[in-house]
């Protein structure tokens, strides 16, 4: 969580702009004047005990330079801040003078500056930020050679001295800093400058351990006015930078084994361009007209780098490779905090791995529903198994594991309008601190209602007149500008600027989304057509009201647990290549704002501004599959790009997170509740029990001042009855640690990690009469069945109640989704991203059959009355779980074979003994009706015997379950 004191205060101009952050309020309305920093500026990152503080040398020693985070580092963020700088010019582009450029690096110390070690300059990853032909556009970045590993050319003055400590290149006289990989391999240039895109075949980006996409780099950092600056770094494991190895141990040393390399984080801080651009010939000369032209590993400028070490934590499992392991699945949500527990878990005594595989939660609930030899024994979900499928023989049981929340979360710099006041201007490129999203305009960004959305291939598609009024992204939307009005200073209507990265697949976390949404009133009303006050209209595919839907039903009936791109539009490009010959693959809702790969993907893309569409159009390409090529990150000090996230994933990678309105507060003064530790443990106090009682899901109509909406609990679920001993005990020891030491914040392995927060007193005292279960589950055990009677209704099974805080589980069948399902002994099937440097999988399921599948029986039961003798129907079923607007209870038994079952008291679990009674009754007087019959005229014949069977055959089965529980199926 963020600190309360505002850090990043040093970039306002004056006092009186100062004051005017402070007082204003969060929920600003329309008519508040624009103030240049009201949406904050301190979005540094909480000092940890392992932060840093670092001096500059020669003529930067005023420069102070502190780093949050130096030890325990996983894939993640960390906060970079200074003090003592010189304000960074314009001239060429936004960056001429005295700025700061940041790289990892690795590799011993170099022994050239005493006072500061540090690695060699090729030992850095550097270099990419402009790694495509042509370089990058705009005024963004710094000049030159600043962005490349050239350290100058054999025809300028300093080409003979540094010749010799680079390579040439001999076709452009180019002299370049080579790159040595931790692995030894060296590459010596990073582009192939005769690479023509119009020729089928070649790269022209050389170097395979990073470029344009995967690097790290920060090629230029802004210094304020004051002398201040602050900056976001992303630092990589060996898994995302193998070049680097950090954190794993494949450095080879002379013995012939591997060690761990050390890692940096080093800093070059520029200064005027005369100084960087000594021995260049006419950029020395013409200084002020090139601005810093040199490359940060020159020589001149490498004396002045700042090299700050950095230790992560191990990436190669302390888990027993090919020991047996104890599976568990479910919801990413729980992911960070589980990769966190592992290896700790894995350190204690005889336990085994604890394997994590990231599903759909319904699938989830099915594999532990089924109960199927080689199955998980545990399930991560938010919310519990469907009791309508529930079976007493082996009740599930549940344990709160984590308390987090689902969030907004965004990276978008500030470029002020051109006529916005100097003070918003000389806040250009700095991160905007907090935004206040209501139920209403998160709707907006997820149904392609903005305009940006649908202009899929830059061209709005025809007949889309109900898109005319809409605005184009959130910068434009008076509903966003009432409640953020510093944006009316802002350019903010970029296409990622109007969605949301969003996971793919089913979730509970898409489920709490959209019952949040279509709990409020406003947005209700706006998903049915009727349009805001301000005239935008949601996109008719995502209406609804059938009649107006353009997809022909209702979207929301039932809740959706996913986020579909549900507009059909697709751009066709005109056909291209040598005489038409190629015809563009379309582009449609899906290609122009892509998934990610789960949560904490989504979070890193947002980080590194970077969506990965393949939006581009490349006029050389010869077949379909070439037109579209990946666009490249967004330009520091220009990045807006928002997705959904975990609070979790949002903390680990340096998010700023939004406040959310509740459900139903629509007045013109609302309150917005950020999910931080206050919001989101009331959020917890304000859920309910539903269905379980040992289970809280959310409650939207408890009023709980400064409850955080969009609060999420992850409960583990577990089946005792359906496990040998060692099993039960090794995850009730999986559960001791999670709810005990796990629960306490840190950055160690075993430790809480930022974004959750520790579970309230009660959730733990629920774990641990849960544990207690798990290990002895003997008061499970069903008790003997009372006297049966049989009836002829032969689908339906009539079983004793399950026992308090327990739900019964149906046997599904299960399909396989192409999850990532990796375990603590590094095995790993899928995708390669984690939540920590363990082997925990972390990419996210959709839920879709991407594998074998197996069938297995259901058991249809009716809870209110004493057991029968007669056998359950088995009843086979399979579950679609792709299906866009299914609610994560897609395992739910169909309508046509689903009984409906009733909680019952005492007085109505009777007997068919006594409605025995009613019925010889009725049987007494048809008798006496044929014997009067019989006196009236003759029979040819005399009426078999009527035995009770015969006294069914008339009855409807749904008639006597009407009977039995006083619910018709």
């Amino acid at each position: 969580m963020r600190r309360s004191t505002i850090r990043g205060a040093w970039l306002l101009i004056g006092p009186a702009v100062l004051l005017a952050v402070t007082l204003l309020s969060p929920g600003g309305s329309s008519s508040a004047e624009p103030v240049a920093g009201s949406a904050g500026t301190d979005t540094d990152l909480p000092l940890t005990d392992s932060a840093v503080t670092v001096k500059g040398r020669g003529t930067f020693d005023d420069l102070t330079i502190t780093v949050n985070q130096t030890r325990n580092l996983a894939n993640q963020a960390v906060s970079v801040s200074w003090k003592g700088g010189t304000e960074t010019r314009q001239g060429p582009g936004d960056f001429g003078a005295h700025y700061l450029q940041m790289f990892q690096c690795w590799g011993d110390d170099d022994g050239t500056v005493a006072s500061n070690p540090g690695p060699p300059p090729e030992q850095c990853q550097q270099g990419a930020t402009a790694g495509q032909p042509g370089g990058v556009f705009g005024t963004t970045y710094p000049n030159g050679f600043s962005l490349y590993r050239i350290i100058s050319k054999t025809t300028l003055p300093n080409g003979d001295e540094l010749k010799d400590i680079g390579v040439v290149d001999p076709r452009t006289s180019n002299i370049w800093m080579p790159f040595r990989a931790v692995n030894g391999q060296v590459i010596e240039v990073q582009d192939d400058p005769t690479f023509n895109p119009a020729v089928q075949g070649g790269n022209f980006w050389l170097n395979p351990y990073y470029d344009i996409v995967k690097t790290n780099e920060i090629a230029a950092a802004r210094t304020g006015s004051d002398g201040r600056g602050s900056e976001l770094f992303q630092v990589n494991t060996g898994r995302e930078s193998s070049g680097l190895g950090c954190g794993q141990q494949v450095q080879p040393v002379g013995d012939g084994t591997k060690k761990v390399p050390k890692c940096w984080l080093v800093i070059v801080p520029r200064g005027e361009p005369e100084d960087e651009n000594e021995g260049m010939g006419n950029f020395e000369d013409e200084a002020d007209s090139f601005g810093v032209y040199s490359s940060p590993l020159t020589p001149a400028a490498w004396k002045n780098r700042i090299a700050i070490p950095l230790e992560f934590l191990p990436v190669d499992s302390p888990c027993e490779i090919g020991a047996e392991e104890r599976r568990i699945v479910g919801s990413e949500v729980a992911i960070s905090a589980i990769a966190s527990w592992q290896p700790a878990l894995c350190s204690q005594g005889d336990l085994p791995p604890y394997s994590f595989a990231t599903i759909a939660d319904a699938t989830a609930r099915q594999q532990i529903s089924s109960s199927v030899a080689g199955g998980p024994g545990m399930a991560i979900v938010s919310r519990p198994l469907n009791a309508a499928s529930s079976s007493a023989q082996s009740p599930a049981v549940y344990s709160p594991v984590s308390l987090s929340g689902i969030t907004i979360g965004f990276n978008i710099e500030r470029i002020p309008k051109t006529n916005a006041p100097p003070e918003a201007q000389a806040l250009r490129g700095v991160r905007v601190g907090a935004i206040n999203l209501t139920p209403r305009i998160v709707a907006k960004l997820l149904t392609q209602s903005y305009r940006s959305q649908i202009t899929v291939g830059n061209q709005q598609p025809p007949g889309y007149e109900w898109a005319a009024e809409n605005p184009v992204a959130l910068g434009g939307d008076p509903d966003f500008l009432r409640f953020n009005p510093e944006f009316e200073l802002l350019q903010a209507s970029g296409r990622l600027l109007g969605g949301l990265l969003l996971p793919p697949g089913t979730s509970d976390a898409a489920q709490l989304v959209w019952e949040w949404i279509f709990s409020d009133p406003e947005a209700a009303r706006w998903l049915a057509g009727e349009p805001d006050e301000y005239g935008m209209r949601v996109n008719p595919a995502y209406s609804t009201d059938a009649s107006t839907n353009t997809n022909g039903v209702a979207f929301g009936s039932p809740i959706p647990n996913s986020f579909p791109k549900a507009d059909p539009y697709c751009y066709q490009a005109p056909n291209m290549g040598p005489g038409g010959s190629v015809t563009p693959t379309p582009l449609c809702g899906t290609d122009w704002m892509p998934n990610t790969r789960g949560l904490i993907d989504g979070a890193r893309s947002t980080r590194m501004g970077n969506d990965e569409a393949k939006i581009v159009s490349n006029p050389f390409a010869i077949v379909p599959s070439d037109v579209w090529k990946r666009d490249v990150p967004q330009a520091p000090g220009s990045r807006a790009i928002m997705t959904l996230t975990d609070t979790a994933s949002a903390a680990r990678f340096g998010l700023q997170t939004a406040r959310l309105s509740r459900a139903g507060d629509n007045g013109a003064a609302r309150t917005f509740i950020a999910p931080d530790a206050a919001g989101l443990t009331k959020g917890a106090a304000a859920m309910k029990p539903k269905s379980v009682a040992t289970v809280l899901e959310p409650d939207f109509a408890a009023l709980v001042d400064g409850a955080y909406p969009l609060t999420m609990i992850t409960y583990a679920t577990v089946k005792p009855l359906s496990l040998d001993a060692t099993a039960r005990s090794q995850y009730a020891a999986f559960l001791e640690f999670a709810t005990g030491a796990g629960q306490n914040p840190g950055f160690d392995f075993g430790d809480l990690p930022a974004g959750y927060v520790p579970l309230p007193a009660a959730l733990r005292t629920n774990a641990s009469a849960t544990v207690a279960l798990i290990k002895d589950p003997s008061s499970l055990v069903p008790a003997e069945p009372a006297a049966t009677t049989t009836t002829a209704a032969s689908t339906t099974t009539v079983v004793v109640g399950a026992s308090p805080g327990v739900t019964n589980a149906r046997r599904q069948g299960v399909s396989s989704n192409g999850s990532t399902s990796t375990s603590a002994t590094g095995g790993t099937s899928g995708g390669t991203s984690s939540a920590r440097p363990t082997s925990v999988g972390s990419s996210s399921s959709s839920g879709s059959s991407a594998g074998s599948s197996s069938a297995v029986t259901e058991e249809t039961t009716v809870e209110s009355a004493p057991p029968t003798s007669a056998e359950p129907t088995e009843n086979t079923a399979t579950v679609d779980e792709t299906t866009a607007t299914t609610t994560p209870e897609a395992d739910a038994v169909p309508p046509s074979t689903t009984i409906a079952a009733t909680p019952t008291t005492p007085g109505m679990k009777l007997s068919l003994n006594r409605y025995l009674i009613v019925l010889i009754g009725v049987l007494a007087i048809a008798s006496a009706y044929v014997a009067l019959e019989i006196t009236k005229r003759a029979r040819k014949a005399t009426a078999p015997p009527m035995d009770d069977d015969d006294l069914f055959d008339d009855v409807e089965e749904d008639d006597v379950v009407l009977e039995l529980t006083g619910v018709r199926s």
